[in-house]
């Protein structure tokens, strides 16, 4: 088995084992791989296959896989059809070949194409992030969902979704951060609505917004000469 067939394979593994994490560490993926067999030893070049060489949404250098998606910084998931990947990319395999596959894992295929891939595609989660109107502050920012119904399925099949990993993380899905000009290091306001969860970035936009709400009739010089007469 290659390097790159067995970083896909642990990370596979490890979806499979925790359905409801949305992705999982680089050391994760490395310590899932060595605990399975899938590598002999060390294999020093595992580590940058999970870490770069996998990795759809990283330059090519020169492997073109596109097996791992970088969710956030030191964490991985597995790539689908739809997520963004670097241009150099766009021709890279995305898993395995079945045949390349120890006997005991040949079914994990099946599971990426008719689970794992309508799920991500779907985003059939309990939690889901939408944006509405930024002029409105009553509006939520984000709803999280504690339960499933019909109705819940067809409003995530319909908007963007995040979904909160086992640390308690949310990922920002790609359109809203480049619409809302989110990046790393972005300080992020959280607070509770009654059931929702609002989140406001602090930028530039949101502190300019608020240039000039203090501002009374008279600017401060006018009012501190305006007492000075009362008192005389």
């Amino acid at each position: 088995m290659t390097i790159a067939d067995a970083a896909w394979l642990a990370t596979a593994c490890l979806h499979r084992g925790n359905p409801a994490a949305m992705d999982f560490s680089v050391q994760e993926i490395i310590g899932k791989a060595k605990q399975e067999g899938f590598v002999e030893g060390s294999k020093p070049g595992l580590q940058v296959h999970v870490s770069k060489h996998c990795v759809a949404n990283k330059s090519a250098n020169p492997a073109r896989y596109r097996m791992l998606y970088k969710t956030t910084r030191g964490r991985r998931r597995l790539y689908k059809e739809g997520d963004e990947c670097h241009p150099d990319r766009k021709e890279g395999r995305i898993h395995p070949l079945k045949e390349d596959l120890p006997a005991a894992y040949a079914t994990i295929l099946d599971w990426y194409d008719s689970v794992y891939s309508k799920q991500a595609s779907q985003s059939i989660v309990n939690s889901r992030v939408s944006l509405p109107d930024r002029g409105n502050r009553q509006s939520p920012e984000m709803q999280v969902i504690s339960h499933s119904s019909p109705a819940d399925e067809l409003l995530n099949m319909m908007s963007e979704h995040a979904i909160v990993n086992i640390a308690g993380e949310i990922i920002i899905p790609d359109r809203f951060r480049k619409e809302l000009e989110l990046e790393a290091g972005t300080r992020i306001a959280i607070y509770r609505e009654k059931d929702y969860l609002v989140l406001q970035p602090i930028n530039k936009a949101f502190i300019h917004s608020f240039v000039g709400c203090c501002k009374g009739k008279d600017s401060l010089v006018e009012a501190r000469e305006r007492e000075h007469r009362m008192e005389e």
